[in-house]
């Protein structure tokens, strides 16, 4: 089941650079809300409330009750968190107002769970190619991860999207799709001989022929 968490927004009325940095030194995130049907409304967030909303989830795969005016709480999911690139701080927030009756498309991530045996015991390499798998469901069967447990595996195992068991989810991949495997170990080359060395270690073969050759000539002057 998806999780669900309250936010409280605040409708926003500077625009611009200069208003959204006023924001931020105040604690504040500016942010918008969208949805089917209606204006795009400016909003601002409460930084600390929102990181204590989304700690500990994927932020893109949680329900948050905003809010907002007078609507009371709207249904919605978040869309996009924009990141200060050195401080990592959240500088914007993008809302999607969503119904409960409609099947959304969401990108959940995948989270491999234990130590295969292959690895373990055998010097495997486990391999994990998708880190995230795209769903379809209602908002309230968003799972907030995919827990596959490949301690089980040996050398030569692997797990594909047909042997998931998801409840009311339709998987948007293709069931042969692999989710994690384990291989072999890599064996590691000899190296390679410098042309060089291999010359320098190598007599220089004599050609008899020419040298009986010469020396009769030297007998006969």
């Amino acid at each position: 089941m998806a999780t669900t968490v309250q936010l409280n927004g605040t409708v926003r009325t500077g625009k611009g650079k200069g208003a959204a940095r006023k924001l931020r030194q105040t604690a504040r995130i500016p942010g918008v809300l969208y949805g089917k049907g209606r204006d795009p409304v400016m909003l601002e967030l409460d930084s600390r409330e929102f990181m204590r909303a989304v700690a500990g989830h994927a932020p893109s795969n949680i329900i948050v009750d905003l809010l907002v005016g007078t609507e009371g709480a709207v249904k919605t999911l978040i869309r996009e968190v924009q990141l200060d690139p050195v401080s990592g701080s959240v500088v914007h927030v993008d809302l999607n107002q969503i119904s409960l009756t409609d099947r959304i498309e969401v990108e959940v991530p995948i989270e491999l769970q234990g130590v295969p045996t292959g690895v373990k015991n055998s010097g495997g390499i486990l391999q994990h190619p998708l880190r995230t798998l795209a769903l379809k469901c209602l908002p309230q069967d968003m799972p907030d991860m995919i827990r596959i447990d490949v301690s089980g595996l040996e050398i030569g195992d692997s797990v594909h999207v047909a042997d998931l068991s998801l409840e009311n989810v339709e998987v948007l991949a293709d069931p042969e799709t692999s989710l994690a495997s384990v291989i072999p170990p890599v064996k590691a080359e000899e190296p390679a001989v410098p042309v060089e060395e291999a010359a320098e270690g190598e007599a220089e073969p004599e050609v008899v022929g020419k040298k009986e050759e010469a020396e009769e000539g030297e007998k006969e002057s």
